[in-house]
């Protein structure tokens, strides 16, 4: 056995003890995230997927991009194996977002905008993998699907990042979830704009009395995957100037709260809320969750590496064993 050979085989075992490791700790060491239990466990594996899939892809389109200017089977391989590890981590980060959707919010799939972009991304790459099939000869093959895979990968960032934002969703943990995110919420009248959502949820303003020192909102509620409308009542501290009793949507871990009334006006404005601190605010949480960043990223480059080398060497069988026939 070579000294390279020692070498890869030492790397993915480690890889493996690595990886190992981190699905330990996930469930041993990171603690519950307060008011989610054990569903905010699931970040350990869904960001770091998230991000390698944008990095793959990007990746493949570079490597495409070098195909045309030199028209290299090399540059072909790399955008093909960055594709399909994208592709792979991107179905990943699909599915574990469903999960903590489902543990959290009560349904899996809702159509959010977040969840409906990255469907749209998933079946874009798809439809490239399915182009290189369809097409028997190979340097026609590479071109077009090279050509294709920059019309994908500007697709990306904008299904990725923009339609989000741009959306109001509050399915997506952004709105509520992540440490330090600000959410507008929604004003809700009495005598006027009574209905309204917050993201996929409705909200009625039924009535909205002062009890003491307390403005009580009592709101009609009805969350995705639930078909019987629940009424909660938020308060406001009208001397603290600040949201006092937060009910939790009916299904949820996730609370609704009064940021801002108008008793004169019948007027308040309510939002969703996340209990709790930041996940990452914890040092086990945070060295676990950096950990994992590395391992999907060791495991990402692996099976990155394993394709582009199947890949080529299909070529060189193709190719009839001629090395000199396939460029470096």
């Amino acid at each position: 056995m070579t000294l390279s050979q020692r070498t890869s085989d030492g790397a993915k075992l480690l890889l493996g003890v690595w990886m190992g490791g981190v699905v330990i700790a996930m469930f041993a060491i990171v603690p519950e995230y307060v008011g989610l239990g054990d569903a905010g466990r699931i970040i350990i594996m869904h960001v770091p997927t998230a991000w390698i899939t944008t990095i793959a892809f990007l990746i493949s389109a570079a490597a495409s991009i070098r195909y045309l200017w030199r028209r290299r089977a090399t540059d072909d391989a790399i955008a093909v194996a960055a594709a399909e590890v994208g592709f792979l981590f991107c179905a990943l980060a699909t599915i574990t977002g469903a999960i903590f959707a489902q543990l959290v919010w009560g349904v899996f799939w809702n159509w959010d905008p977040r969840q409906t972009s990255i469907l749209v991304l998933l079946l874009i790459y798809a439809a490239y993998f399915a182009l290189r099939s369809a097409i028997d000869e190979p340097e026609r093959r590479q071109r077009l699907a090279a050509a294709y895979n920059l019309f994908a990968a500007v697709t990306m960032p904008f299904l990725l990042f923009v339609v989000p934002r741009v959306a109001d969703s509050t399915l997506h943990p952004t709105c509520a979830f992540v440490q330090g995110s600000r959410c507008a919420g929604v004003t809700l009248e009495r005598d006027g704009a009574r209905i309204k959502q917050l993201g996929d949820i409705i909200v009625a303003l039924e009535s909205l009395e002062r009890r003491g020192d307390l403005a009580v909102a009592r709101v009609e509620v009805r969350t995705p995957g639930l078909t019987e409308v629940v009424v909660l009542e938020p308060s406001y501290d009208l001397n603290a100037a600040a949201p006092a009793d937060r009910p939790t949507f009916p299904g949820q871990q996730f609370m609704l709260a009064v940021k801002a009334v108008d008793l004169t006006r019948g007027t308040a404005l309510v939002n969703i809320e996340a209990p709790g601190t930041g996940l990452l605010s914890n040092q086990r949480t945070l060295w676990t969750f950096m950990a994992a960043n590395i391992g999907f990223l060791g495991l990402a480059i692996w099976l990155y590496r394993l394709r582009a080398g199947l890949i080529l060497l299909e070529e060189r069988i193709r190719l009839r064993g001629a090395p000199h026939e396939l460029p470096a």
